[in-house]
């Protein structure tokens, strides 16, 4: 397979129910970046098969969830079979849709999955570990000096990350806290269940002095080997090109493979490690700015898409 193929980059899911039909675009870009100009095009997953048949690609990505009953790959597989394309997922809600991974080993040529623990479980004889990432055009953002908020966090509020924030909440009452997102209790008052749009996020994260990481635990269809998703998701990256200090509550080390704590993340376990964390940035701008740098400039040089397209199709071209 050449490196001047033509690549197709489909969501996986019909739009209408899909929360993050964007990020098809920052794939796509990153397979546009690697690529000559007019070998990339990307599609909803309802015109998939139209624009395989039009665009003529020798790779087709589906990216995205396949949990929906909706999901019918059987068109994409016959173009594959009959043109000789390759058709590869990559799969970004492991290991939290694990059970519906099934789905797609009839289909697939090369399966990538964004979560390390979950690939050693994924029954297929081209499996891949393809964390997400960011892209500059949407996520990157001047480091900033002056500070709007002391602590910000936007995410649902999941059990573990309301009991985290519960826990917080005493040491965290002398700073300004922001946390925003949906299902938060009423009972903590720094929380606001306010939806923010996704273009937006990046400029919380560069006018907070620090931007929490709280992973997710919530498993829509992770039952079979209810497995504990190990790779940071999609915020991470995105954050990190926004300039954040980010402050991660630490559940597993393979957070260190992305991003070198003290250095380039701020990782904690217990509040009262927190509470000195913001303290020390709050009275040290240059240190705060120090990790902002470093965080940026580590998501640039390793956590694009761009990064990621050319890891795909260097795994794809070598099999």
């Amino acid at each position: 397979m050449s490196t001047n193929l033509k690549v197709l980059v489909c969501s996986a899911s019909p739009d209408q129910i899909n929360q993050n039909a964007m990020l098809r675009n920052y794939v796509g870009r990153g397979f546009a970046e690697v690529l000559p100009e007019g070998h990339v095009m990307t599609s909803s997953f309802e015109y998939a098969v139209e624009a395989a048949k039009r665009f003529h690609p020798e790779l087709v990505v589906v990216f995205g969830s396949c949990m929906p009953a909706s999901c019918d790959y059987t068109g994409l597989r016959t173009y594959c079979s009959r043109s000789g394309a390759v058709l590869a997922f990559w799969l970004h809600d492991d290991p939290y849709e694990f059970d519906f991974n099934y789905k797609i080993y009839q289909y697939a040529d090369f399966i990538f999955s964004n979560d390390k623990w979950a690939v050693a479980h994924i029954n297929h004889p081209n499996v891949f570990h393809l964390p997400l990432a960011a892209d500059p055009q949407a996520h990157f953002r001047d480091i900033r000096s002056e500070m709007d908020r002391d602590v910000f966090f936007c995410g649902v509020g999941f059990p573990n990350r309301r009991q985290l924030l519960i826990d917080c909440e005493e040491v965290l009452s002398p700073f300004r806290v922001e946390i925003l997102g949906a299902e938060w209790p009423e009972t903590l008052g720094f929380c606001q269940n306010t939806r923010v749009l996704n273009e937006a996020l990046p400029s919380f994260y560069a006018s907070s002095l620090v931007t929490l990481n709280i992973g997710r635990r919530f498993n829509l269809a992770n039952n079979k080997y209810q497995l504990d998703a190990t790779t940071p998701g999609p915020r991470t990256f995105e954050a990190a090109m926004a300039g954040a200090v980010q402050c991660a509550f630490l559940e597993g080390l393979e957070l260190a493979d992305y991003f070198m704590f003290g250095e380039e993340i701020l990782v904690f376990d217990a509040p009262s490690e927190l509470t000195e964390i913001i303290d020390r940035l709050r009275y040290d701008p240059e240190w705060r700015e120090s990790i902002a740098l470093a965080s940026q400039t580590r998501a640039i040089k390793d956590h694009t898409y761009k990064i990621r397209a050319q890891t795909m199709i260097s795994l794809i071209t070598k099999r």
